[in-house]
């Protein structure tokens, strides 16, 4: 084969490969599985932080749930 097939079969491959994978993240955006939209505690992802009332200092609201979770199992 000529080197210069060899390049456009090169090319064709990755660009099959590129839009796999861009198909691929553009499924997942438009069309999320239910399992990224909460946390396994049922805590939507992306929630911001609380304030800790004794200290101040920020906590995650995943933590807190956790935490309240394992207290009432007690």
């Amino acid at each position: 084969m000529s080197e210069k097939l060899l390049h456009i079969q090169l090319g064709v491959l990755a660009g099959v490969a590129s839009l796999v994978t861009v198909g691929s993240f553009a499924y997942v955006f438009w069309n999320q599985p239910a399992s990224l939209h909460v946390s396994r505690n049922g805590v939507p992802f992306f929630t911001p932080p609380v304030e800790h009332p004794d200290t101040g200092a920020p906590v995650s609201v995943d933590e807190l749930v956790r935490h309240l979770n394992n207290s009432e199992a007690q």
